[in-house]
């Protein structure tokens, strides 16, 4: 027994080492319905094969960091791979309400198929479809596979006579294979995002808003863009007065009117403390100081960070503008808007002051 399955090993690591490789089973002709675990050197070989065609699977997807990108390959090897269509492919980005479905079909959506959460909440990838879950198309079986994450599941269109080529433990196999990629890059889409952001705010840290700052500097165009440094006022006798998670709840109000009062092209960034940062391109400095100034009003006549309305905070902004981008240096302009937003401070506070570069001064 052993030399036989030494045997079948060797004849199907080859090909499949050699890289990707269709399945030998017969598309034309089905299999035999598997009846209990067969011992047979038969059913040996297809165990074997459905063991390194899954790793094949898992070799594909499970290295790939993008949600998008894993159910694009999952579709493509389904379908060269063992014959599947994939009709839908529904799965959990994480966020509150938020659900993808990749693939078109006319089958509805898998929610239908896998109740719970909406998405498939507690249903089990184990075994064969439900019948419940099974459709005819056309000659062909629709059938849905719910995750057993809870967390999306597979609409495959195949033919009949596809359906019993494959066992149950590797339908399975396949299922949660993709259930899991999916979570694992979704996971990483999250993290990724979480080290783009600050976590208290929610807004660009400054390490990305600096990065994007240099990448609309380089730009080849004639079009102005200004840079907004704007300073909470007397911050610290916040946080002393009411304390420091006041003044976190400030902070966070300040964000949220941020991301209120700015274009959605527009980049805010919680530059430090403070401090915020936004970058308004294609945005004269007349254009630049009626937003910050618009802004600025409307936080200062707002009631923040507690439920009497003691708090009002203000705010000081310094603005730099750029119109022509030649030789401009980053920094100098950074540097200019730290200038105006001093100008600010020290003329009382509660104010906006600006300054246009000229090509000369970078």
């Amino acid at each position: 027994m052993e030399m036989l399955q030494s045997s079948l090993v060797s004849e199907f690591l080859g090909p499949v080492s050699a890289g990707r490789r269709k399945s030998s089973f017969p598309r034309n002709r089905p299999l035999s319905p598997h009846c209990g675990k067969d011992d047979s050197p038969a059913g040996m070989k297809r165990r074997i094969e459905e063991l390194l065609l899954l790793g094949e699977f898992n070799a594909a997807v499970g290295a790939l960091l993008d949600p998008e990108q894993v159910c694009s390959v999952a579709s493509s090897w389904l379908q060269e791979v063992v014959g599947w269509n994939v009709r839908s492919l529904t799965f959990d980005e994480g966020e509150a309400g938020r659900v993808q479905t990749y693939g078109v079909g006319d089958d509805g959506p898998v929610s239908e198929f896998c109740p719970g959460s909406g998405v498939g909440n507690g249903a089990s990838a184990e075994g064969p479809a439900d019948e419940k879950n099974v459709r005819r198309n056309n000659g062909n079986d629709i059938r849905t596979y719910c995750f057993s994450n809870g967390l999306g599941g597979l609409t495959v269109s195949r033919s009949r006579g596809d359906g019993s080529q494959y066992s149950d433990e590797f339908v399975a196999g396949i299922v949660d294979a993709l259930a899991r990629s999916l979570a694992n890059a979704r996971e990483y889409a999250r993290l990724r995002i979480l080290s783009m952001r600050d976590h208290l705010t929610g807004l660009y840290n400054r390490r990305v808003f600096e990065a994007m700052l240099e990448v609309e500097a380089r730009k080849r165009t004639l079009s102005p863009f200004s840079l907004l440094l704007i300073d909470l006022d007397d911050f610290k006798g916040i946080n002393d007065t009411f304390g420091h998670g006041a003044g976190d709840a400030v902070l966070v109000s300040v964000a949220k009117m941020l991301r209120l009062s700015f274009r959605k092209a527009d980049v805010t960034a919680r530059y430090g403390g403070e401090e915020f940062a936004v970058l308004l391109p294609e945005a004269a400095l007349d254009s630049a100081t009626r937003t910050a100034e618009r802004f600025r009003r409307n936080l200062a006549a707002e009631p923040l960070g507690c439920d009497d309305g003691t708090i009002r905070p203000t705010v000081s902004v310094g603005i730099a503008t750029v119109s022509d981008r030649t030789g401009l240096d980053v920094a100098r302009m950074v540097e200019e808007a730290d200038r105006a937003l001093y100008r600010a401070k020290s003329g009382g506070k509660n104010r906006v002051c600006g300054t246009h570069l000229e090509r000369q001064d970078v």
